[in-house]
This record gives structure tokens, C-alpha cells and sequence, in this order.
């Protein structure tokens, strides 16, 4: 071979060899391209594989998770088919209704129903289904299987495919049983509080009627203990305090009508402090010495020094201790004996006894001695009453941390013992009025009285001729009372609350409200005593609230303590 052939056949092998190397090279790229576009696929084959099994995942906790939502949830669901058929239910629907699901799927609704009320509810599935309403509720009545109804509220949904065509009707059953007993009892409650202010409408009402009359018998009774020109005769001196006795006795009791029907509501205030019983007790036993007296019957006392006071509202006590003791007397025989005893019952407590020698009473009646108007078979007797002045007694004991109980046998009398906390010290008390002192050492005053009762007037000039210092001008009326006061400045006001034409309260804010009249000191005098009242007339400016009847002593002190903190006025 000569050399120019082997150059050129070595070129050739070389330029073969090149080209057999350019489409190995380009085969490998090619295979290592379909290499990495199928590990791609693969890789976002595994990705779409874990995303459905998230998705799977996530699907299945939602489902148990509703499921166990419904299963737990405290109010009924059901779910129907469109002509009623119970498909499914929770457990919850399944207890109200006392039935389980597999019994249910094989009812439809209109076999739970009260039948009363099914057209009724068949009357909604229309326009529910046509979509003229969003939600059918009703409350209705279902019938368990024990025979027993349960009130419930539905609220009926209609469940749509895509296309907007009902497939199924879902229910929300709620068992409003409860709700209903509430409603029922708290309409009970305020009728019960309606007639309870009626109640105490009336009461006071009637306290107001009675106070007016009595605060004249007082009133002139005070008046005629106090007149010396000329004085009553002794005989005629203890007449007139045997009227106040039973005057301030009778306004205790109207006091104690008016908070009875604060007892029976709770809402009784009572001012407990220290208490001396000797003269509380005295006081008692005074009030009914002359019935007594009249049918022989001897009163004694046994008073033990150590038991001498106790923690109790004087008020209260006394109107216990006077039931007790006007029943010993009502139920005593002619010529029989009545004691009260005092007595240390332990450290802390004492007990005061009324003991008689009267009727007494069978085991029967013992029984039934503290029940409301029961008089124990005495009602054709002559003996007088009512049946519920024992039954306020042992309530005041008690609210007062004591007690009061009674033993008895019959034929040979009755005892009642009445219980109440030692007291450390005392305080006494006195059931008739203290005498006013001498007229105080100031000059002329003018006071304006406006008051439409003519009674009441004279009652007053009579109780101001003790002060003859004072000069009294009368209003009938509320408005001619404030146009005589910017008229000529008084320098005090009393005021009634109940007037022909203006309101007291509505006066009294006039008064304050007035250039002319606003620093003028007004005392209140009214019959109405109910602490509501006597709040606002105090909270309006009133100086001082006294009520009616009027003891004389006090309200002069109260006249003379306004009318010495005031300027002299010479005349």
C-alpha cells in the first residue's frame, strides 16, 4: 500500500469512528432525557398518589368527626326522605323519642306525631319544597312509646342537588319541655307578685284610712292628759291614758297588718337591739289588765334577774307578747290566773313563758295550733279572733333568731314559751308617750301647715297652742299652699302627703325647686308610713318624716330643734 492510500484510509476509520461516536453520544443524551422525564412522571405520579391519600385522610376524619358531632350533639337531628320516611337519626333524637334508630327507619313522621297536629305540619311540605320558605318550624307534640308526650320544636330544612331539586329533608328537634314548665312558672311568679302588690296595694291603703281617724283619737287623747286650765280628774286622767294605751296599741297593730304581707314575702325589716324586758313586759301585761280585771283573773310575774334582756325588735315583742297574753286571757276560765315567767335557757338565749289556767287543749289541737286561720273548733264560741295572731308570732320569733312553742292539756290550761338571744345590755321602753318638756326659750315663728283633713288641722292647732310662740297658717291644698308660701315666706312648712290636687312628693319637689322656698325646712306629717315613701320625701329634702297618728312629745321636739336652728325672728 503506498503511503497516500494509508493516510486516506486512516482518515476514513476516523472520520467512521467520529461519526460512530456523534451517534453513540446522541443516543446517550436521548436515553438519558427519557431517564429524567420518567423520573419526573414518576415523582409527580407519587406526589398525586399522596395528595388523594391526604385527601382520603382528611375526608375520612371529617366524616368521623361530623359523625361523632352528630352522635354527641344535645339536640335531635333527623334526616328524611321527601314523603317523611325516617332515614337516619342520632342518638340524641333516638332518647328523646325512647325509640332506637332501627325502629325509627321503619317509621315515617306522621307516626311520632300527635295526630292533632299532623295536617298541620303536612300543610309546610309544599311550600318547603317549592322554596317558598327557607325553614318549616313548628312546635308540636310526639308520642313516645310509654304513652307520654313530649313538647318539642322542629325546624325542617330541605337538602337540594346541584340542579336545585330537593333530595332529602333534614330536621332540627329540640326538646323545649323545660322551656315551657319555666315560661309557666315564671308566668305564675308574676301573677303571684301582682297580687302580692295588690295585696300590699290595699293593705296600705287601708293603713292610710285608718291612721287619719286614729290620729285624731290620739291626738285630742294627748291632748286633753296635757290640759291643765282646768285639769282632768285623776279618774278621768287614767280614762285618757287607757285610750292612748290602747290607741298606740291599735296603730302597732295596723303597723304590724301592713307588715305581715312583708313577712309572708321576705321582705320584713326588723330593728333588733338590746331590749329590757322587765318594762317591755310590764308595758304587755298592762295593756290587757282590764280585760282581765273583768273576768277576775289574777296576772303575776316571776322575772328572773338573769334573764332580764334579750336581742329582739321592741315592735315586734311587744305584739308577740300581747297576742300571748290576750289569747291567755280570751281562752282563761272566770277567776284563773295568768303568769309571766323569765328564765335563763342556756348562756346565750332566755325564755319568756305565758302560762294559763284556761281551757288548754287536746293533743289533736295542739297539733294544729300554728296553722292559718285555724281556730281549733272555737269558731261558734263567743270568744273572739282570727286564727293567724299565733302564726305571725312564731314567724316574728323566728325572725327575730328565736322561737316560740306551746305545750298544753286539756282542762287544765296552756303554755307558751318564747325563746329568744341574750342580750349583754339593755334598753327600755314605754307604752305611753313621754310627756313634751317646757317650751323652749325661742321667739315668734310662723308655721305653714297644708293639709286638706279639718280633723287633722284641729288636732294640730291643738297640739301647737303649746307653743304660743308659734303662729299656724292652714292651706286645704297643695297649690294654694305654694302660692301662700312665695306669698309670705313661713318659717317652716308641714306637709301631708295625700292631697285634693297635687301629690306631697310632687309638692315637695316644687318646694325645693323654688327660689323663693327651697331653703325653707319642711317636716312631713302623713298618714302613709310605707318605707318606700319615707325614702323619697327624705331623698327629695323633706327634714323629718313623722307619721300619723303623732305622738305630741315627739313631734314637739322635732318642731322646737327645726325652729331654734333658724335666725331669731322678733314680732
Amino acid at each position: 500500500m503506498t503511503g497516500a492510500a494509508y493516510w486516506i484510509g486512516l482518515a476514513v476509520a476516523l472520520a467512521g469512528t467520529a461519526l460512530l461516536c456523534a451517534a453513540l453520544w446522541k443516543v446517550t443524551v436521548r436515553a438519558r432525557r427519557a431517564a429524567a422525564e420518567l423520573e419526573r412522571q414518576a415523582q409527580a405520579l407519587a406526589q398525586e398518589i399522596d395528595r388523594r391519600h391526604s385527601a382520603e385522610t382528611a375526608l375520612g376524619e371529617s366524616e368521623k368527626r361530623q359523625r361523632e358531632l352528630l352522635e354527641h350533639l344535645p339536640i335531635g337531628v333527623l334526616f328524611l326522605d321527601l314523603r317523611g320516611t325516617v332515614l337516619d337519626a342520632n342518638p340524641h333524637l333516638c332518647q328523646m323519642l325512647g325509640r332506637s334508630v332501627e325502629t325509627l327507619r321503619q317509621l315515617t313522621v306522621a307516626d311520632v306525631l300527635n295526630p292533632a297536629e299532623v295536617p298541620q305540619s303536612r300543610a309546610l311540605l309544599g311550600p318547603l319544597l317549592r322554596g317558598e320558605i327557607p325553614v318549616a318550624v313548628r312546635e308540636t307534640g310526639v308520642r313516645r312509646p310509654d304513652g307520654s308526650e313530649l313538647q318539642v320544636r322542629a325546624r325542617i330544612s330541605v337538602l337540594r342537588d346541584a340542579d336545585g331539586q330537593p333530595r332529602h329533608l333534614i330536621g332540627v328537634i329540640e326538646d323545649i319541655g323545660e322551656h315551657l314548665r319555666l315560661a309557666e312558672t315564671e308566668r305564675a311568679r308574676d301573677a303571684a307578685e301582682a297580687s302580692s302588690r295588690a295585696k300590699s296595694e290595699f293593705v296600705s291603703r287601708m293603713s292610710h284610712e285608718l291612721r287619719t281617724p286614729l290620729n285624731a283619737m290620739l291626738g285630742f287623747a294627748q291632748l286633753l292628759s296635757m290640759d291643765r286650765k282646768p285639769a282632768l280628774a285623776p279618774a278621768q286622767q287614767a280614762w285618757a291614758a287607757q285610750i292612748q294605751r290602747a290607741g298606740w296599741h291599735l296603730l302597732e297593730m295596723i303597723n304590724d297588718t301592713l307588715d305581715l304581707a312583708r313577712i309572708e314575702s321576705g321582705m320584713v325589716e326588723l330593728n333588733t337591739q338590746p331590749l329590757d324586758l322587765a318594762p317591755l313586759i310590764r308595758a304587755s301585761v298592762a295593756l290587757i289588765g282590764a280585760t282581765a280585771d273583768k273576768r277576775g283573773i289574777v296576772l303575776g310575774e316571776q322575772l328572773d334577774e338573769r334573764a332580764s334582756a334579750a336581742m329582739g325588735d321592741e315592735t315586734r315583742l311587744k305584739q308577740v307578747m300581747t297576742n300571748l297574753l290576750s289569747n291567755a286571757v280570751k281562752y282563761n276560765r272566770e277567776g284563773g290566773r295568768i303568769t309571766v315567767e323569765t328564765r335563763l335557757a342556756n348562756e346565750r338565749q332566755v325564755e319568756i313563758v305565758v302560762r294559763d289556767t284556761g281551757l288548754g287543749m287536746t293533743p289533736t289541737q295542739l297539733a294544729g295550733l300554728f296553722q292559718p286561720y285555724n281556730r281549733l273548733g272555737r269558731e261558734a264560741s263567743s270568744i273572739e279572733g282570727t286564727g293567724i295572731g299565733l302564726v305571725i308570732s312564731r314567724r316574728l320569733a323566728e325572725l327575730m333568731g328565736g322561737t316560740l312553742k306551746a305545750s298544753s292539756t286539756e282542762g287544765q290550761g296552756s303554755s307558751f314559751v318564747l325563746r329568744l338571744p341574750r342580750a349583754a345590755f339593755t334598753d327600755s321602753g314605754s307604752p305611753i308617750r313621754g310627756s313634751p318638756e317646757a317650751a323652749p326659750d325661742y321667739h315668734r315663728r310662723v308655721v305653714h301647715y297644708i293639709e286638706d283633713n279639718e280633723t287633722n288641722v284641729e288636732v294640730m292647732r291643738g297640739i301647737l297652742s303649746q307653743r304660743p310662740q308659734v303662729a299656724l297658717e292652714v292651706s286645704p291644698n297643695g297649690l294654694d299652699g305654694l302660692a301662700s308660701v312665695r306669698q309670705r315666706r313661713p318659717d317652716l312648712i308641714l306637709l301631708d302627703m295625700h292631697l285634693p290636687d297635687i301629690g306631697g312628693l310632687e309638692l315637695l319637689r316644687y318646694l325645693k325647686h323654688d327660689d323663693a322656698a327651697a331653703d325653707i325646712p319642711v317636716l312631713v306629717v302623713s298618714a302613709d308610713a310605707s318605707p318606700a315613701r319615707i325614702e323619697q320625701a327624705l331623698t327629695l329634702g323633706a327634714a323629718h318624716y313623722l307619721t300619723k297618728p303623732v305622738d305630741i312629745a315627739t313631734f314637739l321636739q322635732t318642731l322646737d330643734q327645726a325652729l331654734m336652728n333658724l335666725d331669731t325672728r322678733w314680732g
